[in-house]
């Protein structure tokens, strides 16, 4: 028997609707491609052209879906008691699967992360790229926020079992500790060294220091929580005896925290490497 004639024997009286899902599945894509060549023409940044490209995607094919169980609403009417067998049983073998679109229903509605945020999940450390209804994508970052060129995908399910950090929560500025060992060779002059973070912190951050402490006070007033404001703050890690831990807190902005962790790191250290005004001696007057 022909392949027309033996689907035409399975699906008797159901080609109108057939031929609407595949018509709702073409317009999808069609739709899902026509919104990313607009978004390519704009001028907006990469990271909001993702976000826009994300969320116009899954709304897209949710609606699609949604069209297409009302085409085929009346078919599956007559298969209700069989679907609910059918169901149960895959809510037992797939278990997986239900948890995974429980937990993007958890990220949609709670929203414990958005595209372009830094996240920290499990062992995982990177930027959310993308977000759909199985799995979250990440953009590997290091300990010095620097990409590795790897991409980190996990499914949804473990957003309900395992618990997240989220390192950029407060929008466009972040604040970061710069984490910095100092040798106990050094504990007798630990006042210069504090000193030379400081100006060191304060110098890089000063281009945009004013903004990041109007940022985290406008987010402490519209969240109704008390927030750091933002200045530049030293302080001592001295838990391990052995090792003395320099940490400088400054705000940035999300983007820039590689950048200006290399830079404080560096005018601090060669700051405290210099000698001290008291150390060099002073010039003897010729007989």
């Amino acid at each position: 028997m022909p392949l027309f004639e033996r689907l035409t024997t399975t699906i008797p009286g159901q080609w109108e609707k057939v031929i609407a899902t595949a018509l709702l599945v073409g317009m999808g894509l069609l739709a899902s491609h026509l919104w990313a060549r607009y978004l390519s023409r704009g001028e907006i940044s990469a990271e909001k052209r993702r976000i826009h490209l994300v969320w116009a995607r899954n709304v897209i094919w949710f609606v699609v879906l949604l069209i297409m169980v009302s085409v085929w609403a009346s078919t599956l009417a007559g298969f209700a008691l069989s679907l609910a067998a059918v169901a149960g049983a895959m809510l037992v073998v797939s278990k997986e699967l239900v948890m995974c679109v429980h937990g993007y229903l958890y990220v949609t509605l709670v929203q414990p992360f958005k595209i372009g945020d830094v996240i920290e999940f499990n062992q995982f450390h990177g930027r959310v790229v993308d977000i759909d209804m199985f799995a979250t994508t990440l953009v590997e970052l290091d300990r010095a926020g620097q990409r590795t060129g790897k991409m980190v995908e996990f499914p949804n399910g473990l957003l309900l079992t395992h618990p997240l950090k989220n390192a950029s929560p407060n929008g466009v500025f972040a604040l970061h500790a710069i984490r910095i060992p100092v040798p106990l060779s050094m504990a007798q002059d630990l006042e210069r060294i504090e000193a030379a973070a400081m100006a060191a912190a304060d110098r890089t951050t000063s281009p945009w220091r004013e903004d990041a402490m109007d940022h985290f006070r406008k987010a402490a007033e519209e969240n109704f929580i008390a927030l750091p404001s933002g200045k530049t703050k030293v302080s001592w890690d001295f838990s391990d005896p052995e090792h003395l831990v320099l940490v400088i807190r400054v705000a940035s902005p999300i983007t820039e925290r590689p950048k200006v962790e290399q830079a404080v790191f560096r005018d601090t250290w060669h700051a405290i490497h210099q000698p001290s005004p008291s150390a060099v001696p002073s010039a003897q007057p010729q007989p």
